[in-house]
């Protein structure tokens, strides 16, 4: 029983880092239609303002904001310098973002050089629940990243924002013939997904090593989780990350790591191969 709870929990903890890790990139990428291959950069450069609110003596929980606030101002620039030239240009997007990665992942290198850095657990010990004795600072993450995507999602599917953007993406020409103002709403939107990417980045940091090569880590997951969530649907982040964590975490039970990064990709693959029939079934 002990066994089975502590690996609940672990489940837990990987369905709420993949959610959050994997909001910014599914606004991105469901809502806009962008492939961002940057995405894994913007958590690792989230987890470096961690380290340096660390290094300055200040509390980690001020790191949350402030990675939010720097992530998402360089998101907003990428988007206005960069990204809305190739907006219908999905190849470009994707060497464009390609590369992108590299120069930030090069930036970085140069300010904090290769060295690994550490950020200081906050909460440092163990709770016990449900007769199990588990690290205390990945409760508060898995409650503080559930939280965030779901307000995050909600705004989304709610807030004039979000209406605009889905507005934006149904069809963008008759959006700007009815007077909305695209560049705007992309550029938030944009904002948004990075600052997201941001605080994942801040909030997992504590839990490993902080050097330049972090976000490639996260970047395939998040991608298996928007693809098996849905393209752009409600809550979809969630979805795909509740399927993934509780398939990954059943495969290492009785397998290993690579077993289970080999079953996501399956089930991205089959869920893609299904939605491709259906479609093709509909127009028939």
């Amino acid at each position: 029983m002990e066994t089975l709870t502590r690996e609940a929990l672990n489940g837990l903890g990987l369905l709420a880092i993949l959610a959050i890790v994997a909001l910014g990139l599914g606004i991105v990428f469901g809502l806009m239609g962008v492939i961002n291959l940057a995405h894994g950069e913007f958590v690792m450069i989230g987890a470096y303002v961690a380290w340096v609110v660390g290094d300055s003596g200040l509390s980690h929980w001020l790191a949350l904001p402030a990675a939010a606030a720097v992530v998402g101002a360089l998101g907003a620039a990428v988007e206005v310098t960069l990204i809305r030239r190739i907006y219908r240009q999905p190849e470009l997007a994707i060497l464009a973002t390609f590369g992108l990665s590299i120069v930030l992942r090069q930036a970085v290198e140069l300010l904090f050089t290769k060295d690994f850095r550490s950020v200081a657990n906050p909460v440092p010990g163990a709770t016990e629940a449900f007769g199990v004795l588990y690290p205390t600072y990945r409760y508060l993450l898995i409650v503080i990243a559930l939280v965030v995507v779901a307000a995050t999602l909600a705004a989304f599917t709610r807030s004039r924002l979000g209406l605009t953007v889905r507005a934006i993406v149904a069809d963008r020409d008759l959006a700007e013939s009815a007077g909305i103002r695209t560049r705007v709403a992309n550029v938030a939107a944009f904002a948004i997904g990075a600052a997201a990417a941001g605080v994942a980045g801040a909030l997992v940091a504590p839990l490993g090593a902080v050097e330049p090569n972090l976000g490639l880590a996260y970047l395939p997951g998040a991608f298996l989780v928007v693809i098996v969530g849905g393209f752009g649907r409600r809550w979809g982040v969630l979805t795909g990350a509740a399927i993934l964590a509780a398939l990954q975490t059943t495969v290492i039970h009785w397998f290993d790591t690579v077993a289970a990064q080999i079953a996501s990709l399956a089930l991205a693959v089959l869920v893609l191969q299904f939605r491709r029939t259906s479609v093709q079934g509909a127009d028939a």
